[in-house]
């Protein structure tokens, strides 16, 4: 099977609005103020009424409540302004069958997404660039899940029985995996090229061109969000499951300190987008 047929066959492909998609462009313009932002994010009222609620939330709430776009812009800041709307966009453009559960996908996607975060600001990448690598890291799983029922009941049944680890499975099934899946998704959205990069290679992020940071932090994320699954939290033992080559260069004392607090208020945030 080839990319293009699964994404002829899928039962509807999911769209971002315009608006986010012009919003997505005008955050990567270095001319940009907040105040046009704001006056670009009123068009859309999903990603308004998203964002008046996270800037009158508990993380975010000053001594008064914010009532327009643009005084939530300038209490929430150009970063996490990018974050949510990018987020909104992404999260919104998805719809599931009860059979999935959209929420803990999410969850578990903005699980990555603080730990890519955590992982950039000590390495030195763009940190808010990597949060939203880790929101879309598995776009390509959902798309499948969501988008093509019957060929996601084929990789799920295989992988039931056991055949082959979840990683390879899909590409055993399809002859291409979840990122290949995902970062044709995101160059369709027409997505900076970094995060179409960050999804594509994130399973071998060693031939991610330029020696690129954002593939390697979502594949640290994954793993060390793997590991805080199984052994039931940010434990002593799921740090231990996670040292290794992959880990050189950070500081998992410092990471796995500072875990707990950062994917509660990242739990949160899920929680508001949803």
């Amino acid at each position: 099977m080839k990319i293009e047929d699964l994404f002829r066959d899928l039962h509807s492909l999911p769209s971002i609005p315009k608006v986010a998609q012009d919003l997505i462009l005008q955050f990567d313009n270095p001319s940009s103020s907040l105040e046009s932002v704001a006056r670009n994010i009123e068009k859309d009222p999903v990603i308004s009424a998203k964002i008046l609620r996270l800037a009158n939330s508990a993380r975010f709430r000053g001594s008064r409540e914010s009532s327009s776009i643009e005084d939530a812009a300038m209490r929430l800041g150009f970063n996490t302004l990018r974050t949510l709307v990018l987020a909104s966009a992404v999260t919104g453009a998805f719809k599931a069958s009860p059979s999935f559960d959209l929420k803990a996908f999410w969850l578990k996607s903005f699980q990555v997404a603080g730990i890519c975060r955590m992982l950039a600001r000590q390495t030195g990448a763009d940190a808010e660039i990597a949060f939203t690598c880790g929101v879309m890291h598995n776009i390509g799983e959902l798309l499948i899940q969501t988008g093509a029922p019957e060929v996601a009941e084929r990789i799920n049944a295989s992988a039931k029985a056991g055949t082959v680890g979840h990683v390879a499975n899909e590409t055993l099934q399809l002859g291409f995996g979840y990122p290949e899946v995902g970062a044709h998704l995101a160059k369709l959205w027409h997505l900076p090229n970094v995060i179409v990069e960050a999804i594509a290679h994130q399973a071998h992020p060693s031939q991610a061109p330029d020696n690129a940071a954002q593939p390697l932090i979502v594949a640290q994320a994954t793993t060390i969000s793997d590991a805080i699954e199984s052994h039931g939290g940010a434990t002593q033992e799921a740090q231990q499951a996670v040292t290794g080559p992959l880990m050189d260069g950070i500081d998992l004392n410092i990471l796995f300190q500072g875990l707990p607090a950062v994917l509660e208020a990242d739990k949160a945030f899920a929680e508001l987008l949803n």
